[in-house]
C-alpha cells in the first residue's frame, strides 16, 4: 500500500487509480459523516466524495514534505 502523501501527489497529476485508493481508504470516514437518523445518504456521500477528491487537488503537498 502507498503512502498518503505520495497517493496526493499521484492524484494532483492525475492519476484515477490514485484518487480511487484514497477514496477506499477514506470510505469510512466519509460514511460517518454521510449518515442520516442510522442511515447512508448516499446523496450527502457523492457530494462529500466530490469536496474530498477537490480538497486533495488543492492540497499544498510543500508545505508537509520534509
Amino acid at each position: 500500500m502507498r503512502e498518503i502523501m505520495e497517493l496526493i501527489q499521484l492524484a494532483q497529476q492525475g492519476d484515477q487509480q490514485a484518487e480511487a485508493e484514497l477514496i477506499e481508504r477514506y470510505e469510512p470516514l466519509i460514511n460517518k459523516y454521510s449518515r442520516y437518523y442510522g442511515v447512508i445518504n448516499e446523496d450527502c456521500k457523492q457530494q462529500l466524495i466530490i469536496e474530498f477528491i477537490l480538497a486533495v487537488r488543492r492540497f499544498d503537498l510543500g508545505r508537509y514534505k520534509d
